[in-house]
């Protein structure tokens, strides 16, 4: 193998511990810096925005592997095994990098969205809209939620690379903007220029037909971005305007294959 030498590992795909150490023992001294992208819901939930030194959730008195373990844990909950993965895989990184020399950054996004986006969130609505289908309008939630932007997670990374401002440090990527579903069926009717059928269902509805909104019905999921843009002086994308690319794209390409 040639003896080259990189700036940075950017790591999108470590799920489970146990897949940081060994990246890091195979390559070490030849890469400067890994950027570990985790997830911002490792914080123990609370209400309101989330800096980066909110108390990162407990869930070792969980079902399945303890948190202590340094394992990878299949309790049976997705959502908490995703998060108590990525608390180790954290751990990890930070041990991993600190005994091999190398500089390590986290990223830690809040609900992502942006255009070509797998995850059924933002689609979901906009497919049902783009078919003339009644979109779901949970009448009573009251969840508030916040997003980031694809298109400025891909910048806050490049900003992140060889940059000594970023070496050991954690940042939420997060838009300051706290969202209802109110106001998303608001934005969504302005992008549609016009109302499109809605069907009024209540919190309890949602539970019981299992519609599947991907957003918190109660209670908040707000993250504090301002770390980085205050570190960087960056801004982020305004919602509305993020969201007025992601609904072109989708909306013509629900309409071309309808």
């Amino acid at each position: 193998m040639p003896d080259v030498s990189y700036d940075a590992l950017i790591d999108f795909c470590a799920y489970n511990p146990g897949e940081i150490k060994p990246l890091v023992a195979a390559l070490g001294c030849r890469i400067k810096q890994y950027i570990f992208f985790s997830t911002a819901s490792v914080y123990q939930p609370s209400d309101g925005f989330l800096d980066e030194y909110q108390q990162i959730a407990d869930l070792t008195g969980s079902a399945g592997n303890s948190g202590n373990s340094g394992n990878s844990r299949n309790s049976g909950n997705a959502a908490e095994d995703y998060v108590h993965n990525k608390i180790m895989l954290e751990r990890e990184l930070a041990a991993s990098c600190e005994a091999a020399g190398i500089e390590h950054t986290i990223l830690r996004p809040a609900l992502i969205y942006g255009p070509f986006n797998y995850a059924p969130r933002e689609p979901y609505f906009i497919e049902l809209i783009a078919k003339k289908k009644a979109v779901p309008n949970p009448i009573d939630a009251t969840g508030r939620f916040n997003f980031i932007y694809v298109m400025d997670i891909a910048d806050m990374l490049m900003r992140c690379i060889g940059d000594s401002r970023s070496y050991g440090q954690v940042f939420n990527l997060a838009g300051g903007e706290a969202i209802t579903y109110q106001k998303l069926i608001k934005e969504f009717e302005r992008l549609n220029n016009g109302p499109f059928e809605i069907r009024d269902v209540t919190v309890r509805q949602v539970e019981s037909e299992r519609i599947p909104l991907p957003f918190p019905l109660t209670g908040d999921i707000l993250y504090d971005g301002s770390k980085f843009s205050k570190l960087f002086d960056y801004s982020y994308t305004p919602f509305a305007e993020g969201m007025a690319k992601t609904y072109s794209i989708f909306h013509t390409l629900y309409t071309d294959n309808s």
